[in-house]
């Protein structure tokens, strides 16, 4: 899944530069289009053409398919480290844990209303439950 910054001021200060300096950028050919900037691909843009244009060979020049893979999983780690330091990324155990335990919850509240009301209200729960399931895979899968 890639982070996507709507405006130029936001990817500027996702990645540390000025909006100006990044204005300057697209000119050059730096990917983004209005409202859709990938930090990840200006992020290895800046690395191969600005940043670390010679200190890692491995970065400059080239487009073989190992390079972009190489550049790839540079640009990876520098977003990573940035969301780190942002203070955005979050343990996906830790979630993982918290939604087992409030299903735990739920499960316990649809065993008293089967004992207290019936198997019919058991069932609207069950079916929540399995809606609210679906929806949290969906929404938490990778999207790459």
């Amino acid at each position: 899944m890639s982070i996507i910054a709507k405006t130029q001021k936001e990817l500027a200060d996702s990645i540390g530069i000025g909006e100006r300096t990044f204005a300057a950028w697209l000119k050059e050919g730096c990917p983004g289009e209005p409202k859709n900037y990938v930090i990840r691909d200006v992020v290895e843009w800046a690395k191969v053409n600005k940043w670390f244009p010679s200190s890692d060979p491995m970065l400059a020049g080239g487009d073989s398919d190992n390079l972009e893979r190489y550049r790839g999983v540079k640009a990876d780690l520098a977003e990573i480290d940035l969301q780190e330091r942002k203070g955005v990324l979050i343990d996906p155990d830790k979630v993982r844990d918290v939604y087992v335990q409030s299903l735990r919850f739920i499960r316990d509240a649809a065993e008293q209303i089967d004992r207290q009301f019936g198997n019919e209200a058991f069932l609207i729960i069950s079916e929540a439950w399995d809606r609210a399931e679906k929806y949290t895979i969906e929404e938490l899968a990778d999207d790459e």
